[in-house]
Order: C-alpha cells, then structure tokens, then sequence
C-alpha cells in the first residue's frame, strides 16, 4: 500500500514539476545589462504568453487527474481482489 501512495506522489507532484523545469541558463541574471537585452512585450504578446502558461498548467493538471485517476481505479481493483 506504501508502494501505492509513493507513486502517486510521484505521478502528481514530481513528475509535472520535472518536465516543465526551466533548463536554460545562457546568462547570468545579474550581470549588468542583461535586463534591458530583450525587448520589452506589448500588451497583445503578453496576453498570448499569460494564455500560453494558462493551456500549459492546464494540460499538466489533467494528464495529473486522468493519471490519478488510473492509478487509484488499480490500486482499488488490486485491494479488492486481494480481499
């Protein structure tokens, strides 16, 4: 049962956690300058970024709800199986 729970831990909170996980590192976040490098967004571009992290969280949660949902759906079937 201990088995059970620490995969569904794994499969809600560290599995979406690691494949959004910011890997770029090109520079330094404080070197000087290095704020004024990009070139400020309009307020459309904005809009599409914020819609854009908006479809990403939501496509993470239902991966983590349907893959949850899977996973107790088996751990219900194996309890009453072993009953």
């Amino acid at each position: 049962m201990q088995s059970h729970l620490i995969a569904i831990f794994f499969v809600i909170i560290i599995l979406p956690s690691a494949a959004f996980a910011q890997s770029e590192i090109d520079k330094d976040p404080f070197s000087p300058g290095f704020q004024f490098d990009q070139k400020p967004l309009d307020e459309h571009e904005q809009d599409l970024e914020f819609l854009n992290h908006l479809w990403t969280i939501a496509i993470v949660l239902v991966i983590s709800f349907v893959t949850a949902r899977i996973v107790l759906k088996i751990v219900k079937k194996r309890m009453s199986s072993s009953n």
